[in-house]
């Protein structure tokens, strides 16, 4: 009986622990996809076709010099502008929405008052005005009777 229940709880741990990092990944891609730029990843096949398509009007053209045409020169519009938009990170698509709130302060005057020089004043010392702490009782000189 307790071999099976050993077994039984090993089983649904293993499916927990499955479902768990199921879960996870899900969970995780579906909010890298929608609040990142992650989703461009998907239109990869479309810039391979691309570029293929580019390879065979010109030959010699090389994989760099097609990202350079692309991504770092100047935007050409030419007979195939929309296949150009729709390689990834050609623009951002993903956008965040941010609120500010904005509240007018109600302008408050600081005064600030210098104080006044209080004359010093010295004492000396005397053993009569000597504080008597009762922690410090112990502390004391002998005494003779």
């Amino acid at each position: 009986m307790q071999v099976i229940f050993v077994t039984e709880i090993s089983w649904s741990f293993f499916i927990f622990v499955h479902l768990k990092k199921t879960i996870t990944i899900f969970f995780l891609s579906v909010y890298l996809f929608s609040y990142t730029e992650l989703h461009q990843l998907v239109k990869i096949p479309l810039l391979v076709k691309h570029f293929r398509e580019h390879r065979q009007e010109d030959k010699t053209i090389s994989f760099w010099a097609f990202m350079k045409i692309h991504y770092l020169e100047k935007m050409v519009k030419d007979s195939d502008f929309e296949k150009d938009q729709q390689l990834p990170l050609r623009d951002a698509d993903c956008s965040m929405m941010v609120i500010n709130s904005v509240c007018e302060c109600q302008h408050t005057a600081i005064e600030i008052i210098t104080p006044k020089e209080n004359p010093r004043q010295f004492s000396v010392y005397k053993e009569e005005n000597k504080p008597q702490f009762t922690a410090f009782d112990i502390f004391q000189h002998p005494r003779t009777c």
